[in-house]
């Protein structure tokens, strides 16, 4: 049972990696009907490019709170995927090869894709591995693979007929630069400076109204201007007609009660489209269709002698002319929000086109229900989500117009443009591919086309559950059994995308939500508090640098050591990366295997033995459970931070820094103290370094799993610690002997302190040491008399029921005196 003096993280953490590998520690067996089921929706991570320490910090708090189910004897159903497919999987190609998809043959950009990734999956698989995830990675999967893709096909379809996709051409989210629709939860918000310009128009008849724009170059798309009906300064203008400059163009002047009179001018030009206000107008009023710019961002024929421009280069021309012709009256500089893609940091445009839709409009009451089912941790999370779901605006577009994706598994009929959707049992299809069922039902038409779009990446990663429990494969499907799943561990940055598409989902395939439990993690900061973006990442700034390659951290402090820092984190909080708590973890590692290797010495010949337990022993042993409990609590909340700090807290205060030193003499000096009572400290001893190991396998798997290796396993026979049953209090807390650790544990920090102050080392001896306290707590006390002589390294202890000058009080205010 001795452990070697030092203990080596680079050889042991990958050698019992590959043995829980070798082992099947952490297989599911779908077989086991006996214990209950933990089944987890893993994050797959975006292949888009490399896990940085944001990663490491949220997996492995999940992954934590995961080996504590098993270790409470869950059969944990744990898989692993990767989000490889889509815009974020192809720009990253786009970069990695220098090259564009729209350039390329479609087969051949997807080829070059599936390669890359396969590589990129193979980093990321081995950086998870170096972390000694608990993964079953027999339950792999990759988005893009023929199994996800099915799946995601088949949600398509079932959705489909019952009527909660449907596609219709209707202004949608628009990118310009990644030339595809978005969906609502796909833009961001950005404060961004521009001209706010005074434009004039001329009315027909005489006169002229002003309006003020952030967007001139949508002139050419102006179908209208607006006033406020009870507006008094411009009622005299509705029913008039309005030209617009520099376009051979003539809108009317209508009334709008939408209208800002206090912004602006007062009176608003709409334009199709500039935003969501003018789409609402355009359907409202019936006006008619301008379109002045085309889907690559840049102007249509429409926009007669800004053809050709780019929106920036089309707004500063029209500017210079409208400046030219006296039409401009004024202008300043503004700051307003512009809602961009967050892809690429683009600014959104709204273009018709025809999209496919996922009805969650008039489903709102429904998905707040569902919301609500779920338990929130932490529960303040829960109000980002329903917040979403209240501010709705669009139906969710799910077709994209891209490459590399799923493709949406349907013909469109060219004559009446009938949807011919792809027989179940042939999934997955590629319609370019592939010869359609059958002609249209519609009409009876066999000319027919595939639908030229692909899945958006979150219709496919919005079925994870699914796909992880193979739904409506014809073998191994487990969502019968297992869903709603246990946990969805995820960042509170894609709750309005990931959790909510995935309640959609659940909720339209299976009328129930997909997880009982969403386990919300915060972001890892500098240290002002910003976040750690993935364009700060390839800055060349040295935090840049380390926070960007996680296995040269891991290499350089140990793999329990990163884990600790992401555990000694708060759940959904944001954390300030941090390499000194990092170091903490490694000292903590190493402290645990010096006591482990002080500990196991003295246990060599214990075979089992009860023994005579001191009351310091029922004080350590009480203490102990009092912080399995708070652990036990704590990890069921998912409150790893929490667990993992009381833990840490018993085993440097209590066991290391005072039990230790307590029971050193009756484990050294069985002759004065007796073989009877020896035995019952290596009792204690042996059970508060195992559970000590049972709770700190969590966090630090690799260095718990090696003490127990070589000190336990021969006699605990269960082949990991990781199988091993979480401990358990024995019965109700036992106050009393707790009670009377603490009061020595007071008179040694009593004594210590004393020497401290007068330069003595701690071991030196004093001549007597006399104690006075109320007669109850003396007789307490008298029962420790091995440990307290063991510490405070007296010749004499006295014990005096009375009170009396003391050289010092204890916390407790126990009274002192030393004869030094």
């Amino acid at each position: 049972m001795t452990l070697p003096k030092r203990y080596d993280p680079k050889h042991s953490e990958p050698r019992w990696q590959a043995f829980w590998e070798r082992e099947g520690i952490f297989r599911f067996d779908p077989q086991d009907a006996q214990r209950p089921v933990y089944a987890v929706d893993t994050p797959p991570p975006t292949v888009s490019g490399a896990i940085h320490m944001g990663h490491v910090f949220s997996y492995v708090q999940a992954e934590a709170v995961i080996r504590f189910r098993r270790q409470r004897g869950y059969n944990v159903f744990y898989p692993f995927g990767f989000d490889d497919n889509g815009l974020p999987t192809e720009r990253f190609v786009e970069k990695t090869h220098n090259v564009r998809g729209r350039d390329m043959p479609r087969a051949e950009f997807v080829k070059l894709c599936l390669e890359t990734t396969r590589e990129v999956e193979q980093k990321f698989r081995a950086l998870w591995q170096s972390l000694g995830f608990s993964v079953d990675w027999s339950l792999e999967y990759s988005t893009i693979d023929e199994r996800s893709q099915r799946i995601s096909q088949r949600s398509f379809l079932d959705l489909l007929h019952k009527g909660l996709v449907y596609r219709k051409e209707t202004p949608a989210l628009w990118c310009p630069e990644c030339l595809t629709a978005v969906a609502q939860a796909e833009q961001e918000d950005r404060l961004t400076e521009t001209l706010f310009s005074d434009i004039v128009f001329e009315l027909e008849g005489g006169g002229t109204l002003t309006i003020a724009t952030t967007r001139p170059e949508l002139l050419p798309s102006c179908v209208a201007v607006f006033v406020h009906p009870d507006d008094e300064r411009y009622r005299a203008l509705v029913g008039r007609r309005a030209r617009v400059p520099l376009v051979e163009a003539s809108v009317p002047v209508l009334a709008n009660d939408d209208v800002d009179r206090e912004k602006g001018t007062g009176i608003v030009m709409c334009c199709t489209f500039g935003d969501t206000k003018d789409i609402a107008w355009w359907e409202r009023f019936k006006l008619p269709l301008a379109i002045s710019l085309a889907r690559d961002g840049r102007m249509t024929e429409r926009a007669g002698a800004y053809a050709g421009l780019r929106i920036v280069e089309a707004r500063r021309k029209i500017l210079e002319d409208l400046a030219h012709s006296g039409a401009l009256a004024g202008q300043r500089t503004i700051a307003h929000v512009v809602n961009t893609h967050e892809r690429c940091g683009t600014p959104i445009e709204f273009l018709p086109a025809k999209q496919w839709f996922i009805r969650v409009l008039d489903g709102r009451e429904r998905l707040l229900q569902a919301g609500a089912q779920v338990r929130w941790f932490p529960p303040e999370m829960k109000v980002r989500y329903d917040h979403w779901v209240e501010n709705l605006h669009w139906d969710w577009c799910i077709s994209r117009q891209r490459f590399y994706g799923v493709p949406i598994p349907v013909w469109i009929c060219r004559r009446c443009q009938g949807i011919v959707p792809a027989r179940a049992d042939e999934l997955p299809v590629d319609p370019h591919a592939a010869d359609p069922p059958g002609p249209c039902a519609g009409c009876g038409s066999s000319d027919l086309e595939p639908d030229p779009d692909v899945l958006d990446t979150w219709a496919t990663s919005s079925v994870t559950p699914q796909i992880a429990l193979r739904w409506g494969e014809r073998t191994g499907d487990l969502t019968g059994r297992l869903l709603p799943m246990g946990l969805r561990p995820q960042a509170h940055d894609i709750i309005r995308t990931w959790a909510f598409y995935t309640i959609v989902k659940s909720l339209y395939h299976h009328g129930t939500i997909p997880w009982r439990d969403i386990m919300i993690s915060g972001h890892v900061v500098d240290p002002a508090r910003q976040k750690i973006s993935k364009s700060r990442l390839d800055s060349r700034s040295p935090l840049a640098r380390v926070f960007a390659h996680p296995e040269r951290v891991i290499e350089r402090f140990s793999a329990d050591a990163v884990r600790y820092w992401a555990c000694r984190a708060n759940l959904g909080v944001d954390t300030a990366y941090d390499e000194k708590m990092i170091e903490q973890g490694r000292r903590f590692v190493t402290k645990l295997w010096n006591a482990a290797r002080f500990a196991l010495a003295h246990l060599e010949d214990y075979a089992g033995e009860p023994g005579a337990a001191s009351l310091i022993d029922r004080g350590l042993v009480a203490k102990l459970e009092d912080v399995e409990r708070a652990a036990t609590t704590a990890l069921a909340r998912y409150e790893f931070g929490t667990a993992l700090r009381e833990v840490e807290g018993f085993f440097w205060s209590v066991l290391c820094d005072n039990y230790l030193e307590m029971v050193k003499v009756r484990l050294y000096d069985p002759r004065t103290w007796g073989e009877d009572s020896r035995r019952g400290a290596q009792a204690t001893l042996y059970r508060a370094l195992l559970d000590v190991l049972k709770l700190l396998a969590p966090f630090m798997p690799h260095v718990t799993e090696e003490i127990y290796q070589l000190g336990f396993r021969e006699r605990e026979g269960q082949v990991s610690l990781h199988v091993a049953p979480w401990p358990e209090p024995a019965g109700a807390a036992d106050g009393a002997a707790a009670r009377a650790f603490d009061l020595a544990v007071d008179v040694v920090t009593a004594v210590r302190r004393y020497k401290s102050e007068r330069n003595l080392s701690m071991g030196a001896e004093i001549a007597a040491l006399w104690v006075g306290a109320d007669g109850e707590t003396c007789g307490t006390l008298q029962q420790s008399l091995a440990e307290l002589q063991s510490t405070s390294r007296a010749r004499e202890i006295h014990f005096e029921p009375q009170t009396g000058p003391p050289w010092g009080h204890s916390e407790s205010g126990i009274a002192l005196w030393i004869e030094s």
